[in-house]
């Protein structure tokens, strides 16, 4: 059996840690709002919060990616509650995209 058999997406070997993050954190985000779990900005920052928190303990992320949801709290913390945070995390999901080898 071959390693794109075992693993069907190998290719995230490859992928920045970053990148994998946002892009994780954008279709957390983008589910829950087709779910009906997420109406407003507010909730949206409360979501965000609550899978930063997840993240933190998750496996996945803990160590790779520990100082960039450290410093994402303390970004949505630090503005009002009902900004919408999503625009930015687009532009960080697409510029560490864009960066890619």
């Amino acid at each position: 059996m071959s390693a794109n058999q075992q693993f069907p997406f190998a290719a995230l070997h490859h992928v920045d840690v970053r990148v994998h993050f946002y892009f994780c954190l954008l279709v957390a985000v983008g589910l829950s709002r087709k779910q009906g779990r997420i109406g407003s900005n507010r909730q949206k920052n409360a979501f965000i919060m609550k899978w930063l928190k997840r993240a933190r303990d998750n496996v996945t992320f803990q160590r790779a990616a520990s100082e960039e949801i450290s410093w994402l709290r303390s970004e949505i913390l630090r503005h009002h509650p009902d900004r919408d945070p999503e625009p930015m995390l687009q532009l960080i999901y697409q510029t560490a995209s864009s960066m890619q080898p």
